[in-house]
C-alpha cells in the first residue's frame, strides 16, 4: 500500500500509531515515491484530519452523555441555575 493510499483513506491514519506513519513515510521517502514537500504535506493532512476526527468523537461523546443524563432525570447546571432565579425572585418578592 503507498502512502497516498493511506492519506486517501483518512480515517485509518487517525488511528495508527505516530511510529508507523513516520515508518511509512520515511520509507515512501527511501523508494523515491514522495519528495520531502510531499512528505509534510502528507504529515500535516493527517494531523488535521486526526484532530478532526477526534473533535467529532470529543461531540459525540458529550451529546450522549448530555442524553444519557436526561433520561436519568439528572438537573443540569441550566436547570440549576433556571431555579435558582426562581428562587432569587421569590425572595425578592417577600
Amino acid at each position: 500500500m503507498k502512502i497516498e493510499d493511506l492519506v486517501k483513506i483518512g480515517v485509518g491514519g487517525a488511528f495508527l500509531t505516530k511510529e508507523k506513519v513516520e515508518g511509512l513515510i520515511s520509507e515512501a521517502k527511501k523508494r523515491g515515491e514522495l519528495t520531502e514537500k510531499e512528505t509534510e504535506e502528507i504529515i500535516n493532512n493527517m494531523k488535521k484530519e486526526s484532530e478532526q476526527k477526534m473533535e467529532e468523537i470529543r461531540k459525540m461523546i458529550q451529546e450522549e452523555i448530555k442524553k444519557q443524563l436526561k433520561e436519568l432525570g439528572v438537573a443540569t447546571k441550566e436547570d440549576i441555575k433556571k431555579l435558582e432565579e426562581k428562587f432569587d425572585k421569590l425572595n425578592v418578592k417577600k
